[in-house]
């Protein structure tokens, strides 16, 4: 790790954090702001929520063309504000065959409505909720995310778009309050999969199958996908087990559903 990136991520861990990542915010963004209208390349776009393999999807192809998250910050202050405007110069600017971000399931209806984005292709990535709801609370209770003073994907994506601080989540622990973040990331997990009907060129693809699907990926963007790099995130520490069986089943058929009304 270089001195300036150790600089950086000591300055995460103080109170200096949120100043630091708004300055990196302005910093890109007048990177972008100037850039004419125009696609170069036309983006396909990996958009089921955090924690369902995106990170995997993304790192199974050269970081020249495909990418997890990038732009995060930024992106979530200003799609927030300027999505139209935003949204093209972003695309044009990271230049990208593939991108792989959760946070865009949150703007699936922007993204259908948008005169560019309602014509890309998308990828949506299948994951059972109980599954999914384990892996979202475990992953923020891992104890090199809570030294972060400033939480941004839990300010702005966690809170403003699901209503919940995963923070308030207490694990060992049978309170309502935990049942309300479970109950609220259910109703978000099934609402942005529901939304996804609005996209006119979207692939589910199954989470334990991605790999037997990357030559369909890989058909999309028009690239062979690599080994050597591939990675998944996991939570190290998995203190937390959620299950609900009668949820799970609830979601194989929306999904079904789904599936079968776009294939007719």
């Amino acid at each position: 790790m270089s001195v300036i990136n150790s600089v950086k991520k000591f300055l995460l861990r103080t109170a200096f954090a949120k100043i630091l990542k708004n300055i990196q915010a302005i910093i890109s963004y007048a990177r972008i702001l100037y850039i004419k209208d125009g696609i170069e390349r036309k983006t396909v776009y990996c958009i089921s929520p955090y924690k369902t393999g995106t990170t995997y999807l993304a790192s199974c192809f050269s970081p020249e063309i495909s990418q997890h998250e990038p732009l995060h910050h930024l992106s979530l202050k200003m799609l927030e504000k300027k999505f139209n405007h935003f949204f093209p110069k972003r695309m044009k600017h990271l230049n990208l065959k593939l991108e792989c971000s959760g946070f865009w399931s949150a703007y699936i209806n922007q993204l259908a409505q948008n005169q560019i984005a309602k014509d890309l292709e998308y990828i949506w990535i299948l994951r059972s909720p109980s599954s999914w709801v384990t892996s979202v609370i475990n992953n923020w209770h891992q104890p090199n995310l809570l030294e972060y003073k400033f939480q941004f994907i839990i300010e702005l994506f966690w809170e403003k778009k699901v209503g919940v601080n995963l923070h308030d989540f207490e694990i060992g622990s049978d309170t309502l309050k935990n049942q309300e973040i479970i109950d609220k990331l259910i109703q978000f997990y099934f609402d942005v999969t529901k939304n996804t009907s609005l996209l006119k060129n979207l692939t589910y693809i199954k989470l334990k199958e991605l790999d037997k699907n990357l030559a369909h990926v890989e058909s999309l963007i028009h690239e062979t996908s690599t080994i050597e790099n591939r990675w998944k995130r996991e939570a190290k520490r998995k203190p937390f087990i959620y299950k609900d069986q009668s949820i799970d089943a609830k979601y194989e058929l929306l999904v079904a559903k789904l599936i079968e009304e776009r294939n007719s």
